[in-house]
């Protein structure tokens, strides 16, 4: 353990700090982490120097904290108000009414593209509406040719290799392509059964997705149970099996999953929106888009829609831990920083890029940018080391801006309400098998601006609320300081 008490002349607490060093002991040496490992690393922001540390330098899961590092990453490196392109266009030529050759939805990797999470901006729907209405205007009646989705800008392995098969066919599981369409997620609903145990009835996806088939082994959990059902299901496969519970006593229970092929679901549906005005004489494949496609210098924009500022993103992925969101930046970083997007490769690029600017990355072995993956971690030294050096870059304001406030908003809303440290914390929670953790900024009493990261691994597994609840414990006592 090592500590020290004070900050470029901004003195800290130190009555504050032994209680809060206490606190920390007390958790490690509990009952609770008997078999586990607490790690807690505090640093100044100003100068990195370390204000507390525990554990700091063992590589533990780092869950959804890993969020932090991969927007601040690709919001140093391409700015907040970076807005990806998407584009469509045609590579033919007109024959009167006809279009000679292939419509493309052109994708550069926008993960919000027709999302809902951006109220001033297109949804899913609308965008069809959009490019539908941009081929109508050109005069077209029919197309003799295809409707293809370009998901071309990234590599085409859209899952981490070390992701837990559980996982992938769920909407937080859900695959970056380089054409991301409406989360790439659809929703599924069921009626539960009367009873307990009884089956539940499977009453059909939105959006359609014809191409899909179902084997539904769910059932009915008991009142209040909420959503227990896995999705099983994967890009190389049309088939996904449900299995789980639903909770009996309501009408219908839905729950999110994520679209294999998101690109060519997109295609399809502006495929399906156009067959009511423009005859379409090829048929689309629904799975893969046809090879070979037409070069860039063939094909002439009808359409370029813009996405909303890089910085409004971050705020969502970071607010309400989107996966999809925070390993489309770790794609995006790796081609932007390298011309590298599979998984491997952007882990390296964004690593690299940390590095160079003397960040202490040992332990530092990331395998996505969404911490989903369970064999992926860091150290809390890292991401101390990581988040203190962020406030160095320009985009730090923006950076800042979009990490939740305890007791506020985003997935913290509801955790120290109450405390000195409500409003005063800026706060990613993560979660995943046998980890707890929680990342960001608070402020002291001085003014002094803190990085914490503070990771509970392996503690006893009946017990996660109560570890959750001593790391928010923990993490107030740093607003005294």
């Amino acid at each position: 353990m090592l500590f020290t008490h004070f900050l470029k002349g901004q003195s800290i607490d130190s009555l504050a700090l032994t209680v809060f060093s206490d606190a920390v002991l007390e958790l490690q040496n509990s009952e609770l982490i008997r078999n586990g490992t607490l790690s807690v690393s505090v640093k100044s922001t100003s100068d990195k120097k370390t204000i507390f540390a525990i554990n700091s330098e063992k590589s533990l899961p780092s869950a959804s904290i890993l969020k932090l590092v991969s927007t601040a990453t690709i919001l140093s490196v391409l700015g907040g108000d970076f807005r990806y392109q998407t584009f469509l266009e045609h590579d033919g030529f007109f024959n009167k009414d006809t279009l000679v050759g292939n419509i493309y939805i052109r994708g550069t990797g926008d993960p919000s593209l027709g999302s809902d999470r951006f109220k001033e901006h297109l949804s899913s729907t609308q965008l069809i509406s959009r490019w539908t209405a941009a081929i109508q205007k050109t005069g077209i009646k029919v197309i003799k040719g295809d409707v293809i989705a370009d998901a071309s800008y990234f590599d085409s392995n859209t899952l981490a290799d070390s992701w837990v098969w559980g996982d992938l066919g769920n909407y937080y599981g859900a695959g970056v392509s380089g054409l991301n369409f409406n989360d790439n997620q659809y929703r599924i609903r069921f009626k539960p059964g009367a009873g307990e145990g009884d089956p539940a009835t499977f009453l059909g996806i939105e959006p359609a997705i014809p191409y899909l088939t179902f084997n539904n082994l769910v059932t009915t959990g008991e009142r209040g149970s909420g959503d227990k059902t896995i999705v099983y299901g994967s890009p190389l496969s049309t088939n996904v099996v449900l299995t789980g519970t639903v909770p009996r006593g309501v009408t219908t229970f839905s729950v999110k999953g994520s679209i294999p092929d998101p690109g060519a679901f997109t295609a399809y549906a502006l495929r399906q929106n156009l067959a009511s005005a423009i005859k379409i004489i090829t048929e689309t494949t629904l799975l893969k888009s046809p090879k070979p496609m037409t070069p860039l210098t063939s094909r002439k924009i009808l359409d370029e829609y813009k996405s909303p500022p890089l910085r409004d993103i971050c705020q969502q992925a970071n607010f309400w831990s989107v996966n999809l969101y925070a390993d489309s930046f770790l794609k995006k970083a790796g081609k932007t920083l390298e011309g590298k997007s599979d998984y491997d490769d952007a882990v390296k690029a964004v690593t690299n890029y940390w590095w160079n600017r003397k960040a202490d990355v040992r332990g530092f072995f990331i395998k996505d940018g969404s911490g989903l993956s369970p064999s992926g971690s860091l150290t809390t030294n890292n991401l101390t080391d990581i988040l203190s050096l962020a406030t160095k870059e320009k985009s730090y304001p923006d950076f800042y801006k979009s990490i939740a406030v305890l007791g506020v908003n985003g997935t913290v809303r509801n955790l120290g309400k109450g405390t000195k440290a409500a409003g005063n914390i800026r706060a990613k929670s993560g979660s995943i098998g046998g980890t707890r953790a929680y990342a960001g900024y608070v402020t002291t009493k001085s003014g002094a601006v803190l990085s914490f990261a503070l990771i509970a691994n392996k503690y006893q597994q009946e017990s996660s609320r109560l570890v959750s609840d001593e790391l928010v414990r923990i993490m107030t006592l740093l607003a005294q300081l």
